[in-house]
């Protein structure tokens, strides 16, 4: 008896336990170790510069991108847990265990029992004893023991993966801009080196002149291997507004009110000051070098421009410059006096043509026109300008020359190469509102001939579009002298006092004299130097071509990256000014 009361307060004082058990931890754990599902698998551009009003330049970058899935399922950690009896069922079971060991054992309870009834009683005091013990309560946190595992699936997850593609060779990728569903600039297979491609968006400023407010966005479509990629750029984030001065002259004043005492300064008429606010009732508030004065509304309008020099592609300039200004423009010297006999013809299918732009071809025009009054003397009543749909009707009615006088002429616009009694001919190429209409060249040779003039000066300025690169690709392999030789007999052949010069060959552009050093001479390349040598008195027709030579094809290449070959066929003995 003695001996189990001491093994009781024993175990009383010192009984307790621990067990582990397998908590979840997280019912949607990405499992890393399984192979995830590719769900899609495609190349994509994603915008990684966005374009400043300093830099209206976007990038984008190739990227090849793959939507992933991995299974989820749940996870589970081995914990430990402490627990101690229950004090209170301990007591009581105790207590009943007691009960049972003193009947069974003394008199004092149960007088006169039997073995059996000994043995079941002490039976019951342990199991009771036993059982008090079992009652446990935890005590104290669990402890994690970073042991885990996962068990069955739960869900999904959904990942995407990015890396950037630099493909060796090129990635063609079409191009699209819009302005509220305007295009403002469509292009296909525009060519993506190092899987980059950059977007001069300041170069649209000229035709978003007018267009756009604070609020307005331009779309970009770029289609590539089927997939489309879409962009919104707000116009405020490359293009700031600025006040274009019309009036003669506005006043820049300190304080947004009239009178006189506030007038800081006078500018005048095309002057352009950066917009700082325009929420006044009569006034913009501007800046004017590092100061903020205030304009009258009615002195000018707004216009959102790019202040970036972006070189060639950057088309926007802040003030057009008058003719007179370029270097070729003035100082025309006189090279002979008037000869009633002679005649200017400048023809052209480069204004209000849908085929494409030629930009400065006006001026082209002006300056070739300009020469003929100043150096050679021709009057007014003696050029005639064909730049109307139908040339050829309107050369039948410009009178013939019966073999007197030089007839100077220019032809310009677009050309392409087309087969012509089953050989390649050089046509005029024109996309009007009905249809596309070609007009071979020899058409224009055989009224040119038919005007018979005592000398014949033919400067052919056509640009070839890219639209036929394919086929100038191939005629330049094929030699476009020949083709040129050919063209040039035409008139050659019955008219013996006669040279023609070509621009360039058949395949190349006509590029505008235009770069960063050279500044903006807004001139075709070939017109400018022409002028440049009948403005040095070259008027033998072996020095004048000697130099367009030496300077159309050096300076397209050095300016734009492009071949411009001069090419001059029939009596080079002739002279300009005879």
């Amino acid at each position: 008896m003695r001996s189990l009361l001491i093994l009781i307060l024993f175990t009383l004082f010192f009984t307790s336990c621990t067990t582990t058990r397998w908590v979840v931890t997280d019912q949607n754990a990405v499992d890393g170790s399984a192979e995830p599902r590719v769900v899609e698998d495609r190349q994509a551009f994603i915008l990684n510069q966005r374009p400043t009003v300093d830099e209206p330049i976007a990038g984008f970058q190739l990227y090849q991108i793959k939507d992933l899935e991995f299974p989820e399922r749940v996870r589970v950690e081995r914990t430990v847990q402490k627990y101690k009896p229950k004090w209170g069922f301990v007591l009581l079971g105790v207590a009943g265990a007691a009960t049972a060991v003193v009947a069974a054992n003394t008199g004092v309870i149960l007088s006169g029992a039997s073995v059996t009834q000994k043995v079941g009683l002490n039976l019951s005091a342990g199991l009771i004893s036993i059982l008090s013990f079992t009652n446990l309560e935890s005590t104290g946190e669990p402890i994690y023991t970073g042991e885990t595992k996962l068990m069955r699936q739960s869900g999904v997850e959904a990942r995407r993966d990015s890396v950037k593609i630099e493909p060796d060779d090129s990635v063609y990728v079409d191009v699209n801009i819009f302005l509220h569903e305007e295009a403002l600039f469509s292009q296909e297979e525009v060519p993506v080196e190092n899987g980059e491609l950059e977007l001069n968006l300041g170069s649209f400023a000229d035709e978003m002149r007018g267009k756009i407010d604070r609020d307005s966005e331009v779309r970009i479509l770029l289609s590539h291997d089927g997939l489309g990629n879409e962009f919104t750029v707000p116009t405020a984030q490359f293009l700031a507004p600025y006040l274009n001065i019309n009036s003669l002259v506005a006043n820049l004043r300190s304080t947004p009110e009239g009178g006189d005492l506030n007038i800081a300064t006078e500018i005048g008429q095309g002057s352009f000051l950066e917009l700082m606010d325009e929420d006044t009732d009569d006034f913009y508030r501007v800046q004017y070098e590092g100061s903020e004065y205030f304009v009258r509304k009615e002195s000018g309008s707004i216009e959102w421009l790019s202040t970036a020099d972006s070189g060639s592609a950057l088309v926007f300039e802040f003030a057009e410059l008058p003719f007179g200004e370029i270097d070729v423009e003035h100082s025309m010297p006189v090279l002979k006096p008037n000869n009633s006999s002679d005649r200017g013809l400048i023809i052209s299918n480069g204004l209000n043509n849908n085929y494409d732009q030629r930009q400065y071809l006006k001026r082209d025009h002006q300056l070739f026109e300009t020469y003929l009054n100043s150096s050679f003397r021709l009057q007014d009543d003696q050029i005639a300008t064909i730049t109307e749909q139908q040339i050829s009707s309107q050369l039948e009615e410009v009178e013939g020359m019966d073999g007197e006088g030089s007839l100077y002429v220019y032809l310009s616009g677009f050309g392409t190469v087309r087969e012509l009694n089953n050989q390649p001919s050089i046509h005029l190429i024109t996309d009007n509102d009905q249809g596309e209409n070609l007009i071979p060249v020899t058409e224009i040779f055989s009224e040119l001939k038919r005007m018979n003039p005592g000398s014949l000066f033919l400067f052919i300025d056509l640009d070839y579009s890219a639209r036929d690169q394919q086929t100038s690709n191939q005629l330049n392999r094929n030699g476009s002298s020949g083709l040129l030789q050919r063209t040039a007999n035409n008139i050659i052949r019955d008219l013996p006092n006669s040279v023609v010069v070509f621009s360039n060959r058949p395949g190349q552009q006509s590029s505008i004299y235009s770069g960063i050093l050279d500044g903006n001479k807004r001139h075709s390349i070939f017109n400018y130097f022409l002028a440049e040598a009948i403005q040095q008195r070259k008027t033998r027709m072996s020095d004048l071509v000697n130099h367009l030579d030496r300077n159309v094809d050096y300076t397209s290449r050095r300016l734009q990256d492009q071949p411009q070959e001069v090419q001059a066929f029939g009596n080079l003995n002739l002279n300009l000014a005879q």
